[in-house]
């Protein structure tokens, strides 16, 4: 089958974080022997103006604001952060729209099915064109939350019905956001949405192993105590705060945080002022990231609840630190503890509680063996949720034979 899919965010490279679980995703539907053909909106940078080349899969960068340089709404910190931070920005959630709605008028007659990421605005212009066709909708945190903050009950129950009446089958990244989405509806539709509403979190690709000892990759890396890793963007959602805080009650662990984001300043001056080992690697990609990942002793996810309700949905970071055997310290929120057993896999912490972080870093420093349990634990859970495992699956929920 020729397969469309519509989302706000697709790697701009390979190197590229930005979106790659959309291309996992497209990349497993490749693997089940289909064609996929991408519609996302065009990055401002003067670098990406050729699609990136993936087998099985064609990407059209939509243009939507008058000069490209204007082109800020997405990827960065994400398009949430992004108006957050920059006001502006905002001003190209209308005109990609307009934009993504007439190219996908125009390529519908190639395709035989619709897959959309992102509600808004993906879901709903897929679910105005895509005709007879099979639509799957793939619902992340950022579109609950933002359903969720409409003004009055009435626009939420109206959008989210609208929502799940485009699409034969809905997609959750956790129970959490299932159940949350689910709440937006009146009882009558909810009833019937809940048969096709649908959870699993985004996939991994299986780890490959190391090109070096992990002696030697430590050593070049220098790395010499017990390495705490936190990976991802530097946001306030991620409370990375708490992750230092915890580092400066216990001193014989080293916290690594890699990422960049609006953060970044914040997060060094709370290093400095607790006088604690951190160390600032920026964005990691590719192999430098998996160095880290075989090279660190344990994960750290303290993800935080924000005031306005936005929280988790379900990181695919936990999951790809988990399949490199790391034992994993997360916040119990939104769909962690979908993945994370408490004292299995891992530990969950409550959101914000540093202590809580340092009390499990103390309990893995002491105890080698419980290091190793929860380390292979941990690669079990992982290995459910490989990319080609999860294939069959999301083409089930796409043809409506699940």
């Amino acid at each position: 089958m020729r397969i469309g899919l519509l989302s706000t965010s697709f790697p701009r490279s390979e190197a590229d974080a930005a979106g790659h679980f959309v291309l996992g995703f497209a990349q497993a539907l490749v693997s089940q022997g289909h064609q996929v053909e991408v519609l996302a909106p065009e990055p401002h940078e003067p670098d990406y103006q050729t699609p990136p080349r993936f087998l099985g899969i064609d990407v059209r960068w939509l243009s939507y604001l008058p000069r490209r340089s204007q082109q800020r709404t997405f990827y960065g910190a994400g398009v949430l952060d992004n108006v957050r931070a920059s006001p502006w920005t905002s001003v190209g959630l209308a005109p990609f729209s307009l934009a993504l709605a007439a190219e996908t008028r125009a390529r519908m007659p190639h395709w035989d099915a619709v897959v959309s990421h992102w509600a808004l605005p993906s879901a709903l212009v897929a679910g105005a064109l895509h005709g007879a066709r099979p639509h799957l909708a793939v619902l992340h945190s950022a579109d609950v939350f933002l359903l969720e903050r409409l003004p009055t009950s009435r626009m939420r129950w109206l959008l989210a019905t609208q929502i799940a009446k485009g699409a034969g089958s809905l997609l959750f990244s956790s129970r959490d956001l299932r159940r949350r989405f689910l709440a937006l509806l009146a009882p009558l539709p909810r009833a019937d949405v809940a048969p096709r509403a649908h959870v699993c979190p985004m996939g991994i690709e299986p780890s490959l192993p190391a090109s070096e000892s992990r002696i030697d990759l430590r050593a070049r890396l220098g790395v010499t105590r017990f390495t705490l890793l936190s990976l991802g963007r530097l946001i306030e959602l991620k409370g990375i705060e708490h992750a230092i805080e915890a580092v400066a009650q216990v001193p014989e662990v080293e916290l690594v945080i890699a990422g960049y984001g609006p953060h970044l300043s914040d997060l060094r001056a709370a290093a400095r002022q607790r006088g604690v080992p951190v160390r600032f690697v920026g964005a990691q990609h590719g192999a430098d990231k998996t160095a880290w990942l075989h090279a660190a002793d344990a994960f750290v996810l303290p993800s935080i609840v924000l005031k306005s309700g936005r929280t988790e949905g379900m990181p695919v970071t936990l999951l790809e630190a988990m399949e490199h055997g790391l034992p994993v310290i997360a916040s119990d929120v939104g769909g962690v503890s979908d993945v994370v057993r408490n004292g299995e896999n891992g530990y969950l912490v409550q959101p914000g509680q540093a202590g809580e972080i340092a009390a499990a870093l103390r309990t893995l420093l002491a105890d080698e063996t419980m290091r190793g349990q929860l380390a292979r634990g941990a690669k079990e859970t992982a290995a459910m949720y490989h990319w080609q495992a999860l294939a069959p699956r999301f083409e089930q929920l796409l043809l409506g034979t699940d």
